[in-house]
């Protein structure tokens, strides 16, 4: 488990990095590709991406994120997850 410390609008949020929330962002990742190619599914995509989003948030940030702050915090995830990822891969291909 890694936790690591994100500041969105002046406010400081941990986010913590586990197998879950590993597969949380893993799927939002896969649901925001699903709906710039498939827009006849959009509606359903969309649900499945909010349902994703607060899974995501209820399980990897402290404290609860504001409103406001939702959509950095997102990002803000991603590019943590990002950079496992990459990590992974320069670790695998050595």
């Amino acid at each position: 488990m890694i936790e690591e410390n994100i500041k969105v609008n002046s406010r400081t949020y941990k986010v913590t990095v586990n197998e879950r929330t590993q597969m949380y962002a893993a799927r939002l990742r896969k649901l925001y590709q699903q709906t710039y190619t498939d827009m006849d599914s959009y509606d359903e995509v969309s649900s499945e991406t909010s349902t994703t989003v607060n899974n995501l948030l209820n399980n990897a940030v402290f404290p609860d994120v504001r409103e406001e702050d939702m959509d950095g915090v997102i990002q803000q995830i991603l590019k943590i997850f990002d950079k496992l990822i990459q990590k992974t891969e320069k670790r695998k291909s050595r």
